[in-house]
């Protein structure tokens, strides 16, 4: 997420603990710097599989290797981004300076796993040397990076679904203030900006934001550039995104989606199914007890 100019952010719950850095790994897309030799290792390895899916999406090649710092603190982290951000941000890609940076999960938890961060930041970073991303809406920033990061749950659709039950779902031009949100409305925008890029790739065709920045890199105006991709405007289009969360999210949607009921058919028949077999475990205990003469038998009259 856009915080500060050009700095995106990623939302994690986190609990601090403490470090040491400076284990380095090479590869011709990544120096990555921790204090964890397979560590490095391990971010370099995700880093580079998902800069080919990247590079598969924009048909674009980074023009420099990235760095990325895994920080032992808090006040590490603040002092490699170069300012404040908000306290629930585990990790940052500044795309002008080639830079990734997350506070280390050996000392942090994490609410998601560490591929989907690395691919989150790293998508900040594909679409900042792409095209100027301060041009573009926090909306669409975010959603690609958690679109490219498939980071996308049951966890988000409740939330979603809340929003939409209580009438506090946002709209996402609102969403060029999430640097500034509380952590539940600011996982709530994520989720939003998600919903938004996807329905854009699904309903107008896959790389169709791809499409929209290279219009807009041309014209300078939004409107210009979803009528030629999407044919309609801009304005139009976040309305016909509001309509759709509003009718596909609220709970009678969610409850009656074929796979919500297969899922609750299938924990159904497992649930019968240990019943059953707890059931016969207790008969065969009681045919043993009496085959011991420990128990009553059923022609036994008292």
């Amino acid at each position: 997420m856009r915080c500060l100019p050009k700095i995106f952010l990623f939302l994690f719950l986190i609990k601090p603990v403490v470090p040491t850095l400076s284990q380095t790994v090479d590869s011709p897309g990544f120096e990555v710097h921790s204090g964890n030799q397979k560590f490095s290792a391990e971010i370099d390895q995700v880093l580079e599989e998902g800069y080919r899916k990247a590079w598969t999406y924009f048909d674009f090649n980074l023009p420099e290797k990235i760095t990325v710092y895994v920080t032992a603190n808090s006040e590490e982290f603040d002092r490699l981004v170069s300012g404040t951000l908000p306290d629930w941000s585990i990790a940052c890609a500044i795309p002008e300076r080639n830079l990734i940076v997350l506070k280390s999960p050996d000392r942090y938890h994490y609410r998601k796993n560490l591929a989907e961060v690395l691919k989150h930041e790293l998508a900040h970073i594909f679409l900042g040397k792409y095209f100027d991303a301060d041009k573009i809406p926090t909306w669409m920033n975010e959603g690609y990076a958690v679109w490219f990061s498939e980071s996308w749950g049951w966890e988000e659709r409740i939330l979603v679904a809340r929003a939409v039950l209580t009438g506090s779902v946002p709209k996402l031009s609102q969403l060029d203030s999430l640097g500034h949100f509380r952590q539940s409305k600011a996982q709530l925008g994520y989720a939003l900006s998600f919903l938004a890029l996807s329905y854009l790739e699904s309903q107008y065709g896959q790389r169709s934001f791809k499409e929209i920045i290279d219009h807009y890199s041309k014209t300078g105006d939004w409107d210009q550039a979803f009528l030629q991709v999407a044919g309609l405007e801009y304005e139009m289009f976040q309305k016909e995104f509001e309509q759709m969360v509003r009718k596909r999210y609220n709970w009678a949607a969610i409850l009656t989606d074929g796979f919500v009921i297969w899922t609750g058919l299938a924990l159904l028949f497992i649930l019968l199914y240990l019943i059953k077999r707890r059931r016969n475990r207790r008969i065969i205990q009681r045919w043993e007890k009496e085959e011991q003469g420990l128990a009553p038998r059923d022609f036994d009259i008292y």
